[in-house]
């Protein structure tokens, strides 16, 4: 049996419970011992946290806010975050795709960057087809 653990089949951005809650583009799930499922939310440039109770929060990023900013919570920024895992200590490490780096989201919810340089020279490497949210063809 499957079943829906929060969002809708209408996408968008919003934190909530259950069905109330929207993803846009989840690409990435990692469960902790606890029983937490954490989302990298692709569209929306964020990491999503769904507690044991069903309710939908943002821990990191700002929802449509795109860059390489390291910080607490919503002052970190991502650009098309993909992957994540979890540690046993509660460490969250994020594949951010767009900005071409590896992330590492602390229990505390401090945002650092543990490998690769965001920046310009990722977007030229990839290629306007690459790069989130782009409506370029592929070649």
């Amino acid at each position: 049996m499957v079943s829906t653990l929060a969002g809708a089949t209408s996408g968008g951005i919003a934190d909530g419970t259950g069905s109330a809650a929207r993803f846009f583009n989840p690409r990435g799930i990692a469960v902790d011992a606890g029983g937490n499922v954490y989302v990298a939310d692709t569209g929306s440039h964020t990491i999503r946290k769904i507690d044991v109770n069903g309710t939908v929060g943002t821990i990191a990023g700002h929802a449509s806010s795109v860059g390489a900013a390291d910080g607490p919570g919503s002052s970190a920024r991502f650009s098309s975050p993909t992957g994540i895992s979890v540690d046993g200590q509660g460490n969250l490490y994020v594949a951010d795709l767009g900005n071409g780096t590896i992330r590492k989201i602390t229990p505390n919810g401090s945002v650092t960057t543990l490998a690769g340089n965001p920046g310009p020279q990722l977007a030229q490497q990839m290629g306007p087809e690459m790069q989130p949210n782009s409506t370029a063809p592929i070649r």
